[in-house]
């Protein structure tokens, strides 16, 4: 259960950096987590378009479908594994954590707790 919170934290704070990054039309909030993986044009395209569809988070959560969230993550880490190889997704998922390792996710612990509430 506590995996699953941390994932969802993640993944919240992903989209966070994804939305601001293409509010402000510069991708390079998102792009810090594929950068080192050296992907041709084509997958880069493919991983971006991936990666901000991320925001759809925020609309479930705010339309209250919290029981779709972890479908729509599961889908999406699929579709990354789709394009990128297995030492690829290797390394997207430890970029994530070293970026994740100073942050505050407690304003991320309501919206989790109260999708948890929700299942129990």
């Amino acid at each position: 259960m506590k995996k699953l919170i941390l994932i969802g934290l993640v993944i919240s704070a992903i989209s966070g950096v994804v939305y601001a990054s293409s509010q402000a039309h510069n991708y390079s909030g998102a792009n810090r987590f594929v950068e080192n993986l050296n992907l041709d044009a084509t997958r880069a395209v493919q991983v971006d378009k991936i990666l901000s569809s991320y925001m759809q988070i925020k609309d479930l959560a705010m339309s209250g479908q919290y029981e779709q969230i972890p479908v729509f993550l599961e889908n999406k880490e699929a579709e990354l594994a789709a394009v990128l190889s297995e030492d690829e997704m290797q390394q997207f998922k430890e970029n994530i954590g070293q970026w994740a390792k100073g942050k505050d996710f407690s304003k991320y612990q309501k919206f989790a707790g109260k999708y948890f509430e929700h299942k129990d």
